[in-house]
């Protein structure tokens, strides 16, 4: 098996940091073929600070390609990468977020290990820089496994559940599968990375490295989001993202066995529930009835009929006694509200 492999980082006004990612993929015990670095057209001084990188740093110069676009979004700066790539194997880095040196080198043995059809290996990921998630990202998504390496049973099924341990920064994936793929999707400015791996993992099998081999950046979303994405504190506008995300991939899901989409319909009807809940906080009484109606269609419980008859009957009280909103269920997977137990599943 062909090992070569191009590592992309997108980046948006992070010249100070930037450097710490780049040479965490740059310092692989699996050697990289190139480093692609897209800059979407920062205002900071990145453009300086990565010319001052090559003059001093000769690794840089044999292995990094730096390239400027104008502002257009993590999405479209992926693509680029995607785009300019020239190897076999592509990985993807977030401008903030830093590689063990061992990561690639797991990742290449698991995947010599089950053969051709994985065409996608993802491995754990600590959480840092955030005191309420002291944990790592299998066992925050409930799916700590014993095993060092190991398989997928289901791919689309895994990545549709509620919370999931595919996350894009700690994956692999053949060069050929992530431009059949389209790509990353430029009309999500928010969980694009979750959708991107739901549309690879239905055209391969996946398999895994359980040890954590990235260090995620979680501090503030304030600090941590920049662009557009900065309205990631905005409740409609994740809830927009998350609603066109789990639509697509209910369209997508159509010939998958009944289980996957019943849990993207249990994801869109907690989509509707908290929209009905933004709704009612705006005095917005028959927009908040519709989509309530809407998530009983996608999923039936008595929580959730109970809201819709509050909302048809009494939609002042019902306002009223959402102190405690249901939109910390909704499907967001950077809530650091979502902590996972302790209990392992074999994934």
């Amino acid at each position: 098996m062909k090992q070569d492999i191009s590592v992309i980082i997108p980046s948006y006004n992070r010249g100070a940091i930037l450097h710490h990612s780049v040479e965490s993929v740059l310092n692989q015990t699996h050697p990289v073929s190139e480093v692609i670095v897209v800059d979407d057209g920062s205002t900071d001084d990145t453009a300086q600070i990565m010319d001052r990188h090559f003059r001093e740093r000769p690794s840089w110069r044999a292995k990094v390609r730096y390239v400027r676009q104008e502002n257009q979004g993590q999405s479209v700066a992926n693509n680029r990468g995607i785009e300019l790539a020239s190897t076999t194997w592509l990985g993807f880095n977030a401008n903030d977020d830093l590689w063990l040196p061992w990561k690639l080198e797991w990742q290449f043995r698991a995947l010599e290990k089950f053969g051709s059809d994985y065409g996608v290996c993802f491995a754990d990921a600590w959480f840092m820089n955030n005191p309420y998630m002291k944990t790592n990202i299998f066992r925050f998504a409930g799916k700590a496994d014993s095993q060092a390496i190991g398989v997928v049973q289901d791919g689309p099924k895994l990545i549709a559940a509620e919370k999931h341990p595919v996350w894009m920064q700690t994956v692999i994936a053949r060069t050929d599968l992530v431009r059949q793929t389209g790509g990353v999707d430029p009309a999500m400015r928010y969980s694009e990375d979750h959708d991107f791996m739901f549309r690879l993992a239905l055209l391969t099998k996946l398999c895994f490295v359980s040890m954590p081999m990235v260090l995620v950046d979680r501090s503030p979303a304030d600090e941590r989001h920049t662009g557009v994405s900065r309205n990631w504190h905005r409740e409609e506008f994740c809830l927009n993202m998350d609603q066109y995300r789990f639509e697509k991939q209910l369209k997508l899901s159509e010939g998958l066995d009944a289980g996957t989409r019943d849990l993207i319909k249990n994801n869109l009807s907690r989509v509707h529930s908290a929209w009905a809940n933004w709704h009612l906080d705006q005095g917005h009484d028959q927009e908040a009835l519709a989509s309530i109606s809407k998530a009983l269609q996608y999923h039936w419980t008595a929580r959730v009929f109970a809201k819709w008859l509050g909302s048809r009957l009494l939609p002042g009280l019902t306002r009223f006694g959402l102190n405690v909103r249901d939109k910390d269920s909704a499907p967001r997977h950077d809530r650091v509200s979502w902590q996972a137990d302790d209990k392992p599943s074999v994934m």
